[in-house]
């Protein structure tokens, strides 16, 4: 994990890396810059790394305080960011992540959207909601679904039953061979897993 921290701060000089409790931290400022290589912004972190990374996201906290501690502006209790629902945080971990993969594609469009929605009022584009809430528009995203039932049913379809062949016609009814239709739907659903999909389901279950 050294070689991995000390490889992405060679592109981030304004952050070093630390021990603090003896483990591995990454402390400083990042800035964002724009295409013109101006610094717009500034955000000042503390980045943690836990037992299951590089197979889930280091954690972040933003220590100059310039995110207001509040859910809806993407902070959780213990004053991490939530830098994505659960699901799709471990769909893209899942292989494993490098630190300067977090950085480029996760963190810094995560802080520049912080400072897009300071100036604007709004997330560009939208955001999932925090919490589970998040969780339902992640699926109802993927699947194309606003009814919970619906969305739990399928779901209880992909987990349960047996796909058809790639090539065969869907199962929906709409005459398409299976993976020009449902198949990367629910490849997509399975990329966090099989089993955080199980408990997941459990879950929204109980939720609906």
């Amino acid at each position: 994990m050294l070689k991995d921290i000390d490889k992405a701060l060679l592109n981030y000089p304004l952050l070093e890396r630390t021990i603090v409790s003896g483990h591995y931290a990454v402390i400083g400022e990042v800035q964002l810059v724009d295409k013109t290589n101006v610094v717009f912004d500034r955000y000042n972190v503390f980045i943690s790394f836990p037992s299951a990374y590089p197979n889930c996201f280091p954690k972040v906290k933003e220590t100059s305080k310039k995110i207001p501690r509040k859910d809806f502006r993407h902070v959780n209790p213990d004053n991490t960011l939530c830098l994505a629902v659960e699901p799709e945080e471990l769909a893209i971990a899942k292989n494993g992540i490098s630190f300067k993969f977090f950085l480029d594609k996760i963190l810094v469009p995560h802080l520049a959207r912080e400072t897009y929605r300071e100036i604007s009022g709004e997330y560009p584009e939208g955001e999932y909601a925090h919490g589970n809430g998040g969780i339902w528009e992640y699926y109802e995203s993927i699947l194309g679904k606003k009814d919970r039932y619906a969305i739990i049913n399928e779901m209880e379809l992909i987990l349960n039953s047996k796909w058809p062949p790639r090539y065969d016609k869907c199962s929906c009814g709409s005459e398409k061979k299976f993976k020009k239709c449902h198949h990367p739907i629910w490849l997509e659903v399975m990329k966090s897993g099989k089993n955080y999909t199980i408990e997941k389901l459990k879950q929204l279950k109980n939720e609906r």
